[in-house]
């Protein structure tokens, strides 16, 4: 069985190597960002990248774990809607891949929500 502490953790750890993947890979995600026409996409992958870090490393904090959770769910809303503009593509796999992103980002913000509840 799972524990609290270690459910916590493994959160901690997915979203914060997520957010190092932003800085290890940013010339790729720049590129993605920039499809998206975001305004400085290289701002963009680093400002996200420390969100997710900064807000992995609050899930640890016993003090900020709910600022953690409320960091990693916005970032999920916004980029949900600024990068996976599936409304916007032209080709329909285009639509279906950036939908799937979408969805999957919401349904992730749902779960750690419901979660913040659950660690504060």
């Amino acid at each position: 069985m799972i524990t609290d502490d270690i459910l916590l953790r493994i959160i901690a750890i997915f979203f914060g190597s997520m957010g190092l993947v932003h800085f290890v890979f940013g010339k790729t995600l720049k590129k993605y960002a920039i499809e998206a026409d975001l305004l400085n996409a290289n701002v963009a992958v680093k400002m996200s990248g420390a969100v997710l870090i900064i807000s992995s490393i609050a899930l640890l904090i016993p003090k900020y774990v709910e600022r953690g959770f409320y960091g990693l769910c916005l970032f999920l809303v916004i980029s949900s809607l600024v990068q996976h503009k599936f409304w916007a593509k032209n080709t329909a796999l285009d639509q279906l891949t950036e939908l799937l992103h979408f969805s999957k980002n919401l349904l992730i913000a749902i779960l750690l929500w419901y979660l913040k509840d659950q660690f504060s």
